[in-house]
């Protein structure tokens, strides 16, 4: 892709100031600390992961749209087959499986390196894709994942394993509607 096109389409607001020699091109940061602090940090990194933290960078609509029903997809089936997990059959548990594996996305390419001790180095080109690596990360974290509150539907991240609402509100509203739902049936079985 010619570099004035890349610019055009990732930096649709405000294009950075890249100057191309020949195969190599360079850009300059001025004016904005942090920006300039990340650009230095990222100096032995590949130009397009440094670029895709600047404040000027955006993806399309339409790749973030899908990226985010993607993730509204992987999320809701890891939820539906832990929650019916007792009342579905093994051909519905493998079907849930392939979806989640056909749904995972590209994966980010990564290294190891020698610090303390040896560690997992990711390599994201690309914004969306470190959000997509956290996403996972979250939605298996065995000590706070994603939860679908039982109340109210929203996801959230839960502050320990089993939890099950977002919030204290919502699990007294749950209560509570419960409760009357007891009531309800006792109440109409009376006066049957």
């Amino acid at each position: 892709m010619e570099t004035e096109d890349y610019l055009a389409l990732f930096y649709p607001f405000d294009q950075l100031d890249v100057v191309k020699k020949g195969v190599e091109s360079d850009w300059t940061v001025s004016g904005d600390r942090t920006m300039i602090a990340l650009t230095m940090t990222f100096a032995d990194e590949p130009m397009a992961k440094t670029m895709s933290f600047q404040r000027e960078y955006a993806e399309p609509y339409d790749w973030v749209a899908q990226q985010l029903k993607d993730w509204a997809f992987t999320l809701t089936t890891s939820i539906l087959y832990y929650h019916d997990y007792d009342s579905i059959d093994e051909g519905t548990r493998n079907l849930y499986r392939k979806a989640m594996a056909a749904f995972g996305g590209i994966a980010p390419s990564y290294h190891i390196e020698l610090l303390e001790k040896p560690t997992i180095y990711w390599d994201f080109h690309s914004l969306l894709l470190g959000i997509q690596m956290m996403f996972s990360f979250m939605l298996v974290d065995e000590a706070r994942p994603l939860r679908l509150c039982k109340h109210c539907q929203k996801v959230f991240i839960s502050s320990r394993a089993n939890a099950a609402f977002c919030s204290v509100r919502c699990k007294n509203q749950y209560n509570v509607y419960k409760s009357r739902g007891k009531h309800k049936e006792r109440d109409g079985d009376e006066n049957a």
